[in-house]
C-alpha cells in the first residue's frame, strides 16, 4: 500500500477527531480496538479492517469518507503513470495522407464489440512502416488516457526476436501494475494487462513483428488502438483481428522528390533537378534510401548531383552507396534477412528474376527465366510477395516488379550463388522465349506479315495459340515495354540478330493500337542494335519501322527520308517483303500530305510485292487504301472496284481481322461518294462489329463519322447526332483535334425535333475520310 494512500487516510482521521475534540485515546475508547492498535493501523503497520473503518466512520460523522479512502487503499485503486514510450516521430514526414486518412476512418468507424481498433502496416524494407506509425500515433495519442506502449520486436532483424513474455513484463511496468502483477503465467500476466488497459485505455504499438504467435497475447481489449508493422505479410493475424490493412508502397516520384528537397537543401536540388529525379528514382522511392542519398549529397558539398546519380545508373556500383557498417542502413543486411528466410527455390527464383532486366516481369517470363513449371514458378513468386521483395504491377495484372536496388543485390547474389553458364542459359532461354512469342503474335495480329527470316525458334511454347487475336494482343500489352528493355539489354551482351528482331516484331501491334511514342523507341533501339551488327536486311527493316513511326507522329517529312532509305537498302539487298511495307509505309504518308498521285504509285507497287511475296492479307489492305486514293482523285469506277477486290479477298482470309474492317470501311466510303448511302451503311455497321474487337479507337471513330454522314444524307439526323456523340467521345478520349471539329459540325445542324429532310441539302457530306492504314 502506497505511503500517500495511508496518509490521506490518516490525515483525515486526525482532521475529524480533532474538530470533535477528541484525542487518539479518546476515539480508541469508543471502538472495540487499543489505542496501540489503532496506532499502528495509522502509520500503516497493520492492514486496515472494514470493521474497524466503518466505526471510526460512524463515529467520526464522516458520512462515508474514510470508507471511501480505505476502499482505495485496500483495492489499489490509486493514480498510475500515463506511459509514453513512443519514440520520436520523424522530423521529415513527407506524402501518406490518403492512408493517414484511412487510419483516422478507422479510428472513428472501426470499433468492433470486445475488439480494439487495429492497423497492420505491410511493406518492404525501408518504405517507412515504422516512421507511419510513429507519425500517426503522435497524432491521436492524447486522446488516450493509458498513453502509448511501443515495442520493437525484433520480427525481422539481427538477433533474437523478442518474447512476449519480455515485452508483457515491460508493459505491465510501465502500466505501474505492482509485482504481484508480475508473478503467475503468461496467460495470467495477460489477463491483468488487458484489464488495465479496459480500464484506461491506451495506443499499442508493435513494431516489426514476425507473426501472429508472437503478438497475440500483447493485443488490448476493446477501447484501445494497436498498431503493428511488419516486413512480411501477416496472413493469420489479419484472419483473427480483422481491422485495417496497408500494405505500403514507396513513396510517389513527386513525395520522394521533396522528401531529398527537404534533406540535401532546395537549392541544390533545384539546381539539378533532372538528376535529382534520377536519384530518387534509383532509390526505389523508398524513404530510407533518399535520406541516405541526400545525407551523401551533404557531406560532399563540391561534387554534382549528376555524379551521384551516374554511380546510382551502375548496376554493379548502386549498392555501395547504401552499404554502412550500421546493420540499420547497409541495404545488404537488410535485405539478407528477408532473402536468408525464403526457401532455397524461391532464392534461385528471386536471383534469376532479378537478372530480367526489365521493371515488370510477368510469370511466364519467370518460369521460362528459372527452367520451371509455370504453378512452381507461381508459388515461389507468392512465396516472394509475402516477403514483400516483388510488389504486384500497379495494373493489376499478373506481373511483378522489383525495385532497382532490389535488382542489384538479385543480380549481385546470381553472380555469387550461380555458376556462370546457368546464368547464360536463363538468359538465352528467355530471349527465345520472348523472339519466339513476338513472332506468334505478329503473325496472329497480321496473319502472314511475319515472315520466316524473322521466325525464332524457343524451347517453351509460347503461352497463347496459333492465330489467337485477342490473347496476342493482350499479351502485347502486357509485354511491349519489357520486349524493349530486353532487346536494349540484349544488345549489350552479344545476342545477335535478336536485339532488333524482337522490337521489329511488334511492328504490327503498334500499327493496330496506334502507339506511335512507344513504336519510336523499339524503332530506334531496334535500329541502334543492327547498326552495331552492320546487318543490311536489320537496318533496312528498322529504318523502316522508324519512318513508319514517324509519320505516325506526325513527322511527315522525316519519315519520307527514311522510308526512301529502307526502300533502297531492301532493294539492294533483295528484302522483297521488306520493300513492300517500305512502299506501303510510303504511300501512307504521301496520301495523308494529299499526294494522291505519288501514293497511287507505291500502293500499286506495295500490291504487287505482297502479291510476290505471297501475302494475301498486306494485297488486300494495300488494294483497300488503293480504292481511297483513287477516290480522292476522282476515279470513281477504279476506287469501287479496289474496294470490292480488297474486301472480297480479306474475307476469304480472315473476316474478322480489323483488315475485314477497313475493307468495309473503304467500301462505304466510296458508295457515300457516290450517293448510295444506304449501302455504306451496311458496310459500317459490318466494320463497327469488328471494330468493337479490334481495339483500334481511331479507326472506330472514323468509321462512326462516316457512319453518321451516311446517316444525315437519308435524313436521319437524330441517328446521325447519336453516331457522331460517339465519335466525338473517341476523338476526345484520343485527344484528337477531329473530336473538336465533329462536334463544331454538329452544331450547324437543326436542333433534333426540327424537319431533318431540310438539313440535307446544307449538310457537309461526302467529308474526306481517311482511315487508319492496317498492318
Amino acid at each position: 500500500m502506497s505511503t500517500r494512500a495511508l496518509n490521506a487516510f490518516a490525515a483525515a482521521v486526525h482532521r475529524l477527531r480533532r474538530w470533535h475534540g477528541m484525542s487518539l485515546a479518546d476515539l480508541a475508547e469508543k471502538t472495540t480496538y487499543s489505542a496501540s492498535y489503532l496506532s499502528k493501523i495509522l502509520h500503516g503497520e497493520r492492514r486496515l479492517a472494514p470493521a474497524l473503518v466503518s466505526e471510526i466512520d460512524d463515529i467520526l460523522d464522516a458520512g462515508g469518507e474514510l470508507i471511501q479512502l480505505a476502499r482505495e487503499q485496500d483495492s489499489g485503486d490509486r493514480p498510475r503513470s500515463r506511459p509514453m514510450q513512443l519514440p520520436a516521430a520523424p522530423a521529415d514526414f513527407v506524402g501518406r495522407a490518403s492512408i493517414l486518412h484511412e487510419l483516422d476512418a478507422a479510428l472513428v468507424s472501426d470499433a468492433r464489440p470486445g475488439a480494439p481498433v487495429t492497423a497492420v502496416i505491410e511493406g518492404g524494407f525501408w518504405t517507412g512502416k515504422t516512421a507511419l506509425a510513429l507519425h500517426w500515433v503522435a497524432r491521436i495519442e492524447q486522446r488516450f488516457p493509458g498513453g502509448c506502449l511501443f515495442a520493437d520486436l525484433r520480427g525481422l532483424a539481427p538477433g533474437s526476436a523478442l518474447t512476449p513474455d519480455e515485452v508483457l513484463d515491460g508493459f505491465l511496468h510501465a502500466l505501474d501494475a505492482g509485482p504481484d502483477a508480475m508473478r503467475g503465467t503468461l496467460a495470467e500476466r495477460a489477463a491483468h494487462y488487458r484489464s488495465l488497459l479496459a480500464q484506461r485505455p491506451a495506443v499499442v504499438v508493435l513494431d516489426n513483428i514476425a507473426s501472429y504467435e508472437q503478438v497475440a497475447d500483447l493485443l488490448p481489449g476493446a477501447g484501445s488502438v494497436v498498431v503493428l508493422t511488419s516486413r512480411e505479410r501477416q496472413s493469420s493475424l489479419l484472419l483473427r483481428t480483422g481491422g485495417v490493412h496497408i500494405t505500403l508502397p514507396p513513396l510517389t516520384a513527386h513525395e520522394a522528390l521533396t522528401l531529398l528537397r527537404m534533406r540535401a537543401g532546395h537549392a541544390r536540388i533545384d539546381v539539378e533537378r533532372d538528376a535529382a529525379i534520377r536519384i530518387a528514382s534509383r532509390c526505389g522511392h523508398l524513404p530510407m534510401a533518399i535520406l541516405i542519398a541526400a545525407e551523401r549529397i551533404q557531406q560532399h558539398p563540391r561534387e554534382a548531383l549528376q555524379t551521384l546519380a551516374e554511380r546510382l545508373d551502375s548496376d554493379t556500383r548502386r549498392l555501395d552507396v547504401f552499404t554502412s557498417s550500421d546493420p540499420a542502413v547497409n541495404v545488404h543486411a537488410v535485405i539478407d534477412l528477408s532473402y536468408l528466410a525464403l526457401t532455397p527455390q524461391t532464392r534461385r527464383v528471386f536471383r534469376l528474376a532479378g537478372i530480367i532486366p526489365a521493371s515488370l516481369i510477368s510469370a511466364d517470363a519467370v518460369a521460362v527465366q528459372c527452367g520451371l513449371p509455370a504453378t512452381t514458378a507461381l508459388d515461389s513468386l507468392d512465396e516472394l510477395r509475402r516477403a514483400h521483395l516483388v510488389d504486384d504491377a500497379p495494373d493489376h495484372s499478373d506481373q511483378v516488379q522489383m525495385n532497382d536496388l532490389l535488382r542489384s543485390y538479385a543480380a549481385g547474389r546470381a553472380i555469387v550463388d550461380d555458376p556462370l553458364s546457368g546464368i547464360e542459359h536463363a538468359h538465352d532461354r528467355l530471349l527465345q522465349w520472348y523472339a519466339a512469342t513476338a513472332w506468334r503474335a505478329a503473325h496472329a495480329l497480321a496473319p502472314g506479315w511475319a515472315d520466316p527470316v524473322l521466325e525464332c525458334p524457343s524451347p517453351v511454347s509460347p503461352p497463347f495459340t496459333a492465330g489467337d487475336y485477342e490473347a496476342a494482343l493482350a499479351w502485347c500489352d502486357k509485354e511491349a515495354h519489357t520486349i524493349i528493355d530486353i532487346a536494349r539489354h540484349s544488345r549489350s551482351h552479344n545476342a545477335k540478330d535478336a536485339a532488333w528482331i524482337l522490337p521489329t516484331l511488334l511492328q504490327p501491334y503498334f500499327q493496330l493500337t496506334d502507339t506511335w511514342t512507344t513504336w519510336l523507341t523499339a524503332a530506334t533501339e531496334g535500329l541502334a542494335a543492327a547498326r552495331d551488327l552492320e546487318t543490311d536486311l536489320g537496318i533496312g527493316r528498322c529504318t523502316q519501322s522508324l519512318g513508319w513511326a514517324l509519320h505516325h507522329a506526325g513527322h511527315t517529312d522525316h519519315a519520307l527520308d527514311h522510308l526512301r532509305q529502307a526502300a533502297d537498302l531492301q532493294t539492294s539487298s533483295g528484302d522483297r517483303a521488306g520493300l513492300a511495307w517500305s512502299e506501303f509505309a510510303t504511300a501512307t504518308a504521301y496520301s495523308s500530305a494529299g499526294h494522291h498521285v505519288e501514293a497511287r504509285t507505291a500502293y500499286e507497287h506495295a500490291a504487287q510485292l505482297f502479291d510476290q511475296t505471297e501475302f494475301p492479307l498486306g494485297a488486300a489492305i494495300a488494294r483497300a487504301l488503293l480504292a481511297a486514293t483513287h477516290e480522292a482523285l476522282g476515279n470513281d469506277d477504279r476506287a469501287h472496284a479496289y474496294a470490292n477486290d480488297a474486301l472480297a479477298c480479306v474475307l476469304t482470309i480472315a473476316p474478322r481481322h480489323p483488315a475485314a474492317a477497313l475493307a468495309h470501311h473503304q467500301l462505304g466510303i466510296v458508295l457515300s461518294a457516290q450517293q448510295q448511302p444506304r449501302a455504306a451503311l451496311t458496310h459500317f455497321d459490318a466494320a463497327l462489329t469488328i471494330h468493337r474487337h479490334s481495339h483500334q479507337p481511331r479507326c472506330h471513330a472514323e468509321t462512326l463519322e462516316a457512319r453518321g454522314n451516311a446517316l444525315l444524307a437519308l435524313g436521319l439526323v437524330d441517328a446521325a447526332r447519336a453516331s457522331y456523340r460517339d465519335a466525338i467521345e473517341l476523338w476526345q478520349s484520343l485527344h484528337d483535334r477531329r473530336g473538336y471539329e465533329l462536334h463544331a459540325r454538329m452544331a450547324t445542324l437543326s436542333p433534333p425535333d426540327g424537319d431533318a429532310r431540310a438539313t440535307v441539302a446544307s449538310s457537309p457530306d461526302g467529308t474526306d475520310i481517311r482511315p487508319t492504314a492496317g498492318p
